[in-house]
Formats: C-alpha cells, structure tokens, sequence
C-alpha cells in the first residue's frame, strides 16, 4: 500500500487520472447530499454551489487515499476506524470553520440521534465511513486503471481540465457570496410537494423492504448452494450479499398478491406462476445478455432446459405464501421501528453502493468470466 510520502510523490506530475476521480465524487456528493435531504427534509437544493459538484468529496477522497492508502481486505476494519476518525474531525473542523468565517451553520445533525456536536454523529459517521471504505476496497482501483486509460487521450484531459476549474472557481464563487451574505447561497429548491407521488416514509420502506428481500434470498441461495458443493459458495454477480431477483420479487409479487383474497391456496396458486414465469423471463434475458444460465436445473426432474423445475416451482409457491402470511408485515414493522432518517441515511448508502458494486461486478464479468460449476451456473454461450 506504500507509505505517505510515497503517495504524495505519485502527485508530482499533473495528474489527471486523479482529477476525473474528484470530478467524479463531487458530483456523486452532490447526489448523495440531495437523496439525503429530500428523505429528511422533503426538498432538494443546489447545495449552496451553482454547479452540481461538491467538490469537497472529491477532496476528502483525495485525502484519504493519501493518508491511509486503499485497504485490503484483512485490513478493513483497522481502515474503517481510521477512516471514521478521520471523516469525524473534518467534519466538525469544516462546520466551524465555515461558521466561524461566514456565521452560519453549513449543515446540522442537531436533530439526529448520538449526535455530539452540531456537525457530527454517530450515525453519520459511520455512514461516511462505510461508504468510504468500501468504496476505497472495491471501486477504487479499477476506476483510476478506467481514468488513466481514458487521460491518454488529449481531449479527455482538456475536458478534465475545464471542468476541474469550472468547479473550483464555482466553489470559491459560492464561498464568498456566503461570506458576503451571511448565509447559504441558495439559488433553487423544489419542494417535495413538487414532483412526489408516494409519501417519503413509505418509499424508504419500500426501498429498503427491496434490500432486505435480496439480502434474504441470497441467504437462502447462498446456503441452499453451499449445502450441494459441501463448502461455502457466494452465490450470485455482485459482492454484496445481495440477490436483487428476490427484491423485485417481493415488491411486484406482493403487491399482485395483496389484490387477491386472503386465501393461501390461492395465494400458493398465484404465487407459483408468477414466480415461475419471473423465472423464465430473467433467465432468457440473462442469457441474451451475458450468455450464462444464472441458476442451472439441469439435474433435477421435469426440467425446462435448465431453467425451470418442478421443485422450484413448487418452492415459489411456498415462499409466496411464507412472505404474505407471516414474513412481509414482520419485516415491515421492524424496519419503522428504525428512525426515518436513520433508515433513509442506511437505504442510501445501499443503494449508491449497489450501484457501483453492480457496475464493478459486471465490468469484473465481462473481462474473467465465471466459474460456473461452482456456483451452478451454467455457460450457455
């Protein structure tokens, strides 16, 4: 991983690789900080810049590169308590800094729990440092190899180039007319009332219900796989232990089968076809486009080329009637018992993590392949 000195060396050319990776987490902060405020505060901002960047997270990346290297797996968590002491004290010494300058309060967490200043809690700095970190082990690598590739050519540098001034003179812009103001430099909002459809509370259920329903069907596969190859196997595409299939599942299987009359034959009944044909349609499209067989049946009687099963069917069949009797509601009342800003701060980072961990996996894919008898997977193609 190298020593301090020998990362700040790497910084005595100009290095544009690393100015696409700032570039690229000031606009992902300036999301991020935008999700945030509409589940917690019911609108979203242009943050106090007048261009969607904040290049603060571009820095604070940067910093932590510097300072603490990319971990590596055994060394993950001695790297996530640097990380969170580190996040901490820049975060309370930039809120007072900007108050102190320009005499208000850039952010406040006063109204979160386990808060112990107004720039900084618990619960926020271990989401600063989960995303962080993983970020840091698994995106990380591969998207400054992606960044040096694309700086080799002429006009992705003068495109870096611009846009890295654009953001630093909209930064220092913006700054001074806080200062000048004595306030934030709003310029627009729209209000939640403006575009929502569902309320706030119960699209961070819903969300939320989709990771949990991945996170158990890859429990279930994972095991279920396990069990037949008499070791452990990671069933699924993505690091994460999530199979997102049993997500989308969920939500448009429940909802179909909350139309029907409380009658868990038919329950059984509904649940098994259209399980079933979630299945087949899945499985073509994921042989369309990676030309594998996710799930591989081959083995087992009245097959449909591999893709379904008499047994599986029947398995769906069960499952619909285990999550509308007894799982759905359980799991839906444990999660409201979680603050909604707390939950939403959690569904965020999942699903910004997701999303690269998906991007990551798929690149990943597509340069190795799969070994699919162990993961019974079946090539195709």
């Amino acid at each position: 991983m190298g020593s301090i000195r020998q990362r700040i060396s790497e910084f005595k050319k100009v290095r544009y690789d690393w100015m696409i990776m700032i570039i690229l987490c000031s606009l992902l902060g300036f999301i991020v900080e935008n999700i945030w405020n509409y589940f917690t505060n019911g609108y979203v901002d242009n943050r106090n810049m007048f261009l969607p960047f904040l290049i603060g997270y571009g820095i604070a990346i940067l910093l932590v590169y510097v300072f603490f290297g990319v971990p590596s797996t055994s060394g993950l968590p001695m790297y996530c308590l640097k990380v969170c002491v580190f996040t901490t004290a820049a975060e309370i010494a930039l809120g007072y800094v900007v108050e102190w300058i320009c005499g208000f309060r850039y952010w406040d967490y006063s109204s979160l729990p386990l808060h112990f200043t107004p720039y900084a809690s618990i619960i926020t700095a271990l989401g600063f440092t989960v995303i962080i970190a993983l970020f840091m082990n698994v995106h990380f690598t591969p998207l400054m190899e992606l960044f040096s590739r694309w700086a080799e050519k002429k006009a992705v540098r003068i495109l870096a180039v611009v846009i890295f001034i654009c953001i630093s003179i909209d930064w220092a812009v913006s700054f001074v007319r806080m200062f000048m103001n004595r306030s934030g430099n709003e310029t627009w909002l729209f209000d939640r009332d403006f575009y929502a459809l569902v309320s706030t509370d119960d699209l961070v259920i819903v969300v939320a219900m989709f990771f949990v329903f991945s996170f158990l069907g890859w429990c279930m596969e994972s095991a279920y796989i396990s069990w037949m190859n008499k070791k452990w196997t990671n069933r699924g595409l993505m690091k994460s232990p999530l199979c997102p299939i049993y997500g989308f599942g969920e939500f448009f299987g429940y909802r179909l089968l909350l139309l029907l009359p409380h009658n868990y034959i038919l329950i059984f009944v509904v649940g098994t076809v259209f399980a079933t044909l979630l299945e087949l349609l899945v499985a073509k499209i994921m042989i369309w486009k990676t030309g594998y067989l996710w799930w591989d049946y081959t083995n087992r009687p009245f097959n449909y080329k591999g893709i379904l099963c008499l047994e599986s069917t029947i398995a769906w069949g069960v499952i619909a009637v285990v999550v509308v009797g007894f799982l759905h509601n359980g799991v839906e009342s444990l999660l409201r018992m979680i603050p909604s800003n707390v939950l939403a701060m959690i569904t965020i980072g999942l699903i910004i993590y997701t999303i690269g961990d998906l991007i990551y996996s798929l690149r990943k894919f597509r340069q190795e392949g799969l070994q699919a008898e162990e993961n019974n997977i079946l090539k195709v193609k």
